[in-house]
Order: structure tokens, then C-alpha cells, then sequence
């Protein structure tokens, strides 16, 4: 997995490739580690709507107060 910026995930969800976000304090390959966009709902779940409600229920001061954004390497 590679890091990516939130541009080139916004990018790559978009498009129907698969991107991780999870907060920035958690692993990639821990409980929250969860791949988006694959089959991604465009009509109801926006690139930002989905950050929002990633952020909301899984950001805190443990886990990170921002998120991270992975994609697999090519």
C-alpha cells in the first residue's frame, strides 16, 4: 500500500478504483482498514460525504483527528 493525498484519492474513488481511508493513527491492516470505491454508490455516497462519515464515527484523539488515504501499489 502507498500513501496518497486526498486530491489523487478523491481522483481515483471517482473513477471506481480502490482507496483506503482510515484515521492517521491507525494501521492500514487494522480493524478499521476498510477499501472504497470499488462499487461505490455515486448517488448517494459523494467523495465528501463518505470522509465526513469516516471522520465522524472513527476519528478521536486515539485513533488520529485526520484521516489517511492508501491506495495499493501498482
Amino acid at each position: 500500500m502507498v500513501k496518497i493525498t486526498k486530491a489523487l484519492a478523491r481522483k481515483m474513488y471517482n473513477n471506481g478504483e480502490a482507496v483506503m481511508i482510515i484515521p492517521n493513527r491507525m494501521r492500514p491492516n487494522g480493524p478499521l482498514a476498510a477499501w472504497y470505491g470499488l462499487e461505490h454508490d455515486s448517488e448517494h455516497w459523494d467523495f465528501d460525504k463518505l470522509c465526513n462519515a469516516i471522520f465522524y464515527y472513527n476519528c478521536s484523539p486515539e485513533t488520529g483527528m485526520n484521516l489517511a488515504y492508501y491506495a495499493k501499489e501498482v
